[in-house]
């Protein structure tokens, strides 16, 4: 091969440029034998880069010396079948602010160069996608576009094709390539917490025209496939560059078994959300690969089910007619050609072929033979070869599995392993429901003191025993020890398998033993909570239980590459039957694991149970050390458990949560979103933070999320009903602070029907239907709520209440006392005890109450103010002014609260501080617009005229208790107006307390004992207290006066 040498200025690496301050990029490339196109990607970078590193894997050509000859760092990295290690060797090394990664045969066009800077520094994102525009004289690939000259770069050629992932990111050590092949950037980026968007200079892509594809990079791909495949089995993105890679090196059949399996795994998922593997594109790999093999029914089935997942796929339009045209079916070629062309009116190759059917038509006979059907020029479109970013595996790990089929082979045996002690009630319905299903059942005593063993004998079980260690993985190791069968499940004597299951397993034992399976365990105790677990999987060496409590599987079938699929068969579990029983258990677990911790204090897998134990014990402190102990001090993170890290920065802000401080437990929350946006608990558990710190909107944007996956399976045993009725609970919550009345009301009636056994929904649909003014309504919902939960202090509260309203003091004071029998430090039934007692004129018992009400919730203004108000009733006006000082302190602006105060300041003549407090009644009042003028100095008398106008001005407002205090203020100011006494008298004769107006009425009478009206009014107040001696006398008064 000729050296291609030219004089180069040679860069100084790692230099800072004059005018290149603002931004540092360095380009990190891998290499091997590439010096004819490593020349033309480095002339292109130039001085552009902060500096440019070169990880040469191995070359045998001059490909360092031109690397060094352009100013590139240039470092030996062994090679190990992996792409991802050898790129993140290399940005190890990286200097630079930014990375940007390119390949050999790829350039960046000078004229670009400031354009990436000012992406760069938009700061829009932590990563770049970039589209490669891989040039080909083919216009066969999918996607394939023809080029217009807008750049140099594309004058040899007559059109490309895109492939897109991340290729521009901040340089920081947790963003780095994963994948051994068609390595990818962005699920670091994602975990990192970083954004991702689009920078719209391309990469020019020369390899697919002016590189050797089939030889020594094809061993290449396909050694670094394989890698990948064997350590990630259950990625179907592996599975789909496996395929390509088989197949470009000719091995098709093991080529169309890789990409079936992708399709499978891919077609398993409820929604791929993995933007660069779509099943449209697999299902074409598929034809190609059968085409090639000439199986052409197997290609035009694998067209047609492309088109079936996505109609508008042009490229399965068009090879579907590829293959009818070589068959002779010219009429539904035609069609199909027709269809992508009206999909794709710029591929030229559809055009081509379009022509060509319509050429053989003109020519063929009526039979349809032709010899332009087996054309050779003919082309089919082929999906990319790389589309970016692997499958997300927990993902796959946690859907719903939709196998299909009949029994592949009646003789693949399964073996039942289970673990026993004191289970003599219990085992019987537990091998009742499989004996016609396994073909071995193992049973492990653990210690057993009733008839368990001989339960287990009259079903022909193989016995075992084991000493207990208060290991759980210990005795199941050994009842696996004991099972000869090829597959093994395994159960507790509690669980109970329902026979329209038992086909399913067979099906799933009947195919490969190169996976293990979940099911869903539905847990019917004393709450109801599902979840995943592994049951059943391949009797093969390895395959072993981790952990003393809350043993796995998942670590030794992760060790053995097996792949893991979830199911929708159901394992019923009945043992969590009471409250004790479970606390029992908890009790016992914890003693293990804390045992097991002082061994093995890095097991965060432990500690992670251990914490979720004083969690729900609410013991929060010992809760949150645990949580900080994962976090902080355990490899957790190293280790990227990416479960149990979400799961501990989750329970951290529910630990802050429960202690009241939603701040700080927002903050771990956000910490575990970004780790898993999609995971429900979070999303409620966010919605409820929000909630709770009134931001409705934050709150209902996190509770959609939630509800977007309310129905996912995930590892953790949570109830799903709970979670559906808090969704939908949370959001009415939060539409009712805002107002939305109608939309909270039909929220609470979805939550009431998810679960009809919670009466928190009836609870709130009362209220709604009581603001309303909908009182039957309300009542009703309010009885089914008691009818539900009759010892709910809450709802006996509200019954009070109700009555209370009605004017049912008896039966409110009922319902309220009961309400403090079962919850004695709840403040509203004081409260509301206290407005039935002042009402019925008992001060005394009034004030009490308030003052319990007080004590028990201090922060709280409302039974300050109504003290306040019983205070002035008794005249303690000196009292009641220190009370509504104290209200003042936790709320301004009340005009109740304000003109009270001004009561008292006017009883004790302090005609500064009601001059203080006028200027804000009045404008309360009146509004700033028409305010009246409040001169300097003004006296009491003025005072009382202005207080007693806008008394007049509240009364016809109906806001009846401020009209009162202002009437009550002008009579302190100037007592010895009869305009203001009578006015104040009437209004307490119209607000019911006549006790009030008649000392008002006497001493005006005093001053005007010939007055017959003032005679005639406190003669009316006596006959309504029923005295009606007391009202004879005021009418013989009236009719002596008026004779």
């Amino acid at each position: 091969m000729a050296k291609r040498k030219r004089q180069r200025t040679k860069r100084k690496a790692g230099r800072r440029l004059p005018g290149r301050q603002d931004v540092r990029i360095s380009v990190c490339m891998i290499a091997r034998d590439e010096e004819i196109f490593l020349t033309r990607c480095l002339d292109n970078i130039g001085e552009s880069a902060f500096e440019i590193l070169v990880g040469d894997t191995g070359s045998v050509d001059n490909t360092r010396e031109v690397a060094r000859t352009s100013g590139a760092q240039v470092f030996d990295i062994p090679w190990a079948n992996d792409f991802s290690k050898a790129r993140n060797e290399v940005i190890d090394r990286a200097r630079g602010d930014w990375i940007l990664v390119l390949d050999c045969d790829e350039v960046i066009s000078r004229k670009d160069w400031d354009v990436i800077r000012k992406t760069v520094l938009s700061g829009r994102a932590v990563g770049y996608r970039m589209t490669t525009r891989n040039y080909t004289s083919s216009s066969d690939r999918a996607g394939w576009r023809p080029c217009k000259g807008e750049y140099d770069e594309e004058a040899l050629y007559s059109g490309w094709f895109p492939t897109t992932k991340v290729r521009l990111f901040e340089n920081r050590p947790r963003i780095r390539f994963e994948g051994a092949l068609h390595e990818l950037v962005e699920s670091s980026i994602e975990a990192f917490g970083g954004g991702i968007v689009d920078c719209l200079v391309p990469v020019h892509h020369y390899g697919y025209v002016e590189k050797d594809r089939t030889g020594k990079m094809a061993t290449l791909y396909l050694d670094a496939a394989e890698q990948k495949a064997a350590a990630d089995a259950g990625n179907p993105k592996a599975k789909y560059e496996l395929a390509i890679a088989r197949r470009d090196s000719g091995n098709l059949e093991e080529a169309r078994s890789a990409i079936r399996e992708c399709i499978g795994q891919v077609r398993d998922l409820p929604e791929n959300t993995d933007p660069y593997l779509r099943l449209d594109y697999a299902y074409l790999i598929e034809g190609d690969i059968l085409g090639r093999m000439g199986d052409s029914n197997g290609a035009r089935e694998s067209c047609r089910k492309a088109l079936a997942v996505n109609p508008q796929c042009h490229e399965a339009l068009n090879n579907l007619g590829t293959a009818l045209l070589r068959d002779g079916d010219l009429e539904q070629a035609r069609d199909c050609y027709q269809k992508a062309l009206g999909i794709a009116p710029e591929m030229e190759v559809i055009k081509k072929n379009l022509e060509k059917v319509n050429r053989a038509l003109g020519t063929t006979s009526l039979s349809g033979e032709t010899g332009l059907a087996r054309d050779r020029e003919l082309v089919a479109n082929t999906p990319p070869d790389e589309k970016g970013d692997d499958a997300n595996t927990s993902s796959i790990l946690t859907q719903e599995n939709r196998r299909g089929g009949d029994i592949k082979s009646p003789d693949k045996r399964l073996s039942l392993c289970m673990i026993v002690r004191n289970e003599e009630e219990r085992l019987e319905g537990c091998l009742e429901c499989v004996e016609d299903l396994v073909d071995e059942i193992v049973v492990v005593d653990t210690g057993s003191t009733d008839g368990t063993v001989a339960v287990a004998e009259s079903f022909g079980a193989k016995i075992g025993y084991f000493e207990w260690c208060d290991d759980f993985s210990a005795a199941r190791n050994e009842s696996l020890k004991l099972a000869t069968g090829d597959w093994i499940m395994w159960l507790d004597a509690d669980d109970r398998l329902p026979v329209e299951c038992h086909d399913k397993i067979r099906n799933l034992i009947a195919g490969t033993k190169e996976k293990a399976y979940l099911f869903v365990l539905d847990s019917q105790g004393c709450e109801t909570v599902a979840c995943l677990q592994m049951r059943l999987f391949p009797n093969v060496p390895g395959v072993e239980f981790e952990k003393p409590v809350h043993e796995q599987l998942f670590p030794s079938v992760a060790r053995l590459g097996i792949e893991v699929e979830p199911t929708d068969v159901i394992v019923v579990h009945t043992g969590y039957t009471t409250t004790e029983v479970v606390r029992d258990k908890m009790e016992r677990y914890l003693r293990i694991m804390e045992r097991w911790l002082e061994d093995h204090p890095g097991d965060y897998v432990v500690r992670s149970n251990v914490a979720m134990t004083y969690f729900v014990w609410k013991e929060l402190n010992t809760a949150i050390g645990h949580y900080e102990k994962i976090l902080h001090e355990s490899d957790c993170k190293k280790d990227g458990n990416l479960v149990i890290e979400t799961t501990a920065w989750l329970y951290l802000g529910r630990c802050y949560m429960r202690k009241g401080d939603f701040d700080q437990g927002l903050a771990f929350l956000v910490e575990a979103l970004k780790l898993d946006d999609q995971y429900a608990v979070t999303n409620v558990t966010l919605g409820e933070c929000y909630l709770k710190m009134d931001r409705p909107q934050d709150s209902l944007q996190a509770l959609d999320q939630a509800q977007k996956f309310e129905d996912q399976l995930t590892f953790a045993a949570n109830d799903p009903i709970a979670l559906k009725y808090c969704i939908r609970f949370f959001k009415a919550q939060n539409l009712e602070s805002l107002g939305q009345l109608d939309e909270a009301l039909s929220l609470y009636q979805q939550a009431n029907e998810v679960d009809p056994t919670r009466s928190d929904a009836l609870g709130a649909i009362s209220t709604l239907h009581r603001k309303a003014g909908r009182m039957a309504e309300a009542v009703k919902a309010l009885e089914g709520a008691l009818e539900i939960d009759p010892d709910d202090p809450r709802h006996r509260f509200n019954r009070g209440t109700f009555y209370l309203e009605d004017g049912q003091m008896e039966a409110a004071e009922k319902w309220l006392r009961s309400t403090l029998e079962i919850n004695p430090d709840m403040p509203g039934p004081y409260l509301n005890l206290g407005i039935v007692a002042r009402r019925q004129g008992d001060m005394q018992t009034a004030e009490e109450m308030y003052r319990h009400a007080i004590e028990r919730e201090k922060e709280s203004y409302e039974p300050l103010a109504n003290l306040g108000h019983l205070l002035l009733d008794q005249e303690r006006y000196s009292e009641a002014g220190e009370v509504f000082e104290r209200v003042r302190t936790f709320k301004t602006g009340l005009l109740d609260v304000d003109m009270g105060l001004c009561v008292a300041r006017a009883a004790s003549a302090d005609l500064e501080a009601v001059r203080g407090l006028a200027t804000d009644i009045l404008r309360a009042v009146y509004g700033s617009g028409t305010l009246p003028m409040l001169p300097d100095g003004v006296g009491a008398p003025a005072l009382a005229q202005l207080f007693a106008e806008s008394g007049r001005k509240l009364l016809a407002g109906r806001v009846v208790v401020c009209a009162r205090l202002g009437f009550l203020t002008a009579h302190l100011l100037d007592p010895a107006s009869m305009e203001f006494a009578l006015q104040l008298a009437e209004v307490f004769r119209a607000s019911g307390e006549l006790w009030r107006a008649i000392p008002l009425y006497e001493k005006m009478i005093q001053s005007q004992p010939t007055e017959p009206e003032l005679f005639r009014k406190l003669g009316q107040c006596y006959l309504e207290m029923g005295a009606p001696e007391a009202a004879q006398l005021c009418e013989d008064q009236v009719v002596a006066l008026a004779g």
